[in-house]
């Protein structure tokens, strides 16, 4: 087993390690941990595949800069998938705050027509109080 591959397999081992914790101490949803458990589960499962994958390609690159473009292409595809994921919450919390300023509008309007009611004299009460 090459230093590289050992290395790539302890890492995957961490990462398993780590996500499970994270998901116990609920400081990692489980949507995203079992996301993060399937890539430990690859690198585990992967590493001597690119391990052997690597060796062969060293005519064009070398070993290890192969692998750290396989990881560099891995973390943009995470990028675009945690940006997604945040575009759709950045667009939820848009809806959340345009529903709650229409509230507001409506409460203010209804304690303001309210206070107007509250304000005018009832002709009923006047008329019983002069009888």
């Amino acid at each position: 087993m090459s230093g590289q591959l050992a290395i790539l397999m302890a890492g995957a081992a961490s990462l398993t390690v780590s996500t499970v914790v994270l998901v116990r101490r609920r400081l990692l949803s489980i949507r995203y941990g079992m996301g993060w458990l399937a890539v430990s589960l690859l690198g585990l499962l992967g590493a001597p595949l690119l391990s052997a994958l690597s060796s062969h390609v060293g005519g064009v690159f070398t070993p290890t800069g192969f692998s750290l473009g396989i990881f560099i292409a891995f973390l943009g595809l995470v990028c675009l998938q945690l940006s997604i994921s945040l575009s759709g919450l950045h667009s939820s919390v848009q809806d959340l705050a345009e529903h709650a300023a229409l509230v507001e509008q409506r409460v203010r309007t209804l304690e303001a027509r309210e206070a107007r009611t509250a304000a005018e004299p009832d002709p009923e009460a006047i008329g019983r109080s002069l009888a």
